[in-house]
């Protein structure tokens, strides 16, 4: 059996390997140690320098606030050398890699951050906070939009939302995506003005939603599809790789799109429909439903 673990090498490129991963997990160790200790550190020092009167009693009431906000600031400045990492390709899950370590490094800041849910709630809800969050870890995008603490997301500089965008609770934006133990794609996703994704809806790399365009609750979406302008897709549909769906085009509830389909503009998909891959339903005169296929 093969005990490797991802990113390790075996052959003559071991031993450097080895040596990546040791200096890796002593740096990834020295981040979560400064990313965690400096905040409780500032906090000790700020309430023990006035600890009567009321300026004690003001600082004590506020620790819980600097606390998280020298946390989002730690994590943030220490992602900063390695948001670099985070661009669009195919790479290979090799510590080595210059890509994928600046990538799992960047990750380790962020993904503190997330999972410390009490900081992350006050992040995605603070307007100032969310701002300094969002802007720290490399989005660029509008901060016109709605996210939840347990929305899913991650790769901030790939992540493009437009004013009024709409991410619902436990809803998954996946930016990257592996491919067995040995390689990850990175992709873009992006969100126009209004568009919605759902309770537990899931898209995946290099997909674009357009403006006013829903993706129900329970919903998935496949690598680099383009849902059009006001689209609508059903809840717990599936959009499978590639596929176009058009403008104001209206996908039923469990209904299922082929890889590399596309859907022409104010088609409808009835619920429970199987589309094969491939298809190609454009718009027509004499018809803009497609009929069930499949059960």
């Amino acid at each position: 059996m093969d005990s490797t673990a991802p990113g390790e090498s075996v052959g003559p490129d071991a031993p450097s390997s080895r040596r990546a991963t040791f200096l890796f997990n002593v740096q990834s160790t020295l981040y979560l140690l400064l990313i965690f200790a400096l905040p409780s550190a500032a906090v000790f020092a700020l309430v023990t320098s006035a600890m009567v009167g009321p300026l004690g009693l003001a600082t004590a009431a506020f620790a819980p606030l600097i606390y998280a906000l020298t946390f989002v600031i730690v994590a943030g400045l220490l992602s900063l050398p390695h948001q670099k990492g985070i661009v669009a390709g195919k790479f290979p899950r090799k510590i080595t890699h210059p890509v994928y370590r600046n990538r799992r490094l960047y990750g380790l800041c962020w993904t503190a951050l997330y999972y410390c849910k009490p900081i992350y709630y006050l992040c995605v809800t603070v307007p100032a906070l969310k701002a300094l969050t969002f802007r720290l870890f490399g989005y660029r995008g509008s901060m016109e939009f709605t996210v939840y603490a347990d929305t899913w997301i991650r790769d901030l500089p790939l992540l493009h939302f437009y004013p009024g965008v709409y991410l619902g609770n436990r809803a998954t934006l996946g930016s990257n995506q592996c491919f067995g133990r040995d390689h990850i794609l990175v992709d873009h996703i992006t969100l126009e003005d209004g568009a919605v994704l759902g309770h537990l809806g899931m898209i995946s790399p290099g997909v674009h939603i357009g403006k006013a365009a829903e993706i129900g609750v329970g919903a998935a979406v496949g690598l680099r599809a383009t849902i059009g302008a006001g689209a609508a897709v059903g809840p717990c549909s599936g959009i499978g790789h590639g596929v176009k769906v058009g403008n104001r085009a209206e996908i039923g509830a469990m209904s299922y799109i082929g890889n590399k389909s596309s859907i022409g503009d104010r088609f409808v998909i009835p619920a429970g429909t199987v589309v094969a891959r491939g298809t190609k339903a454009i718009s027509s005169s004499s018809s803009r439903t497609v009929s069930a296929v499949g059960t």
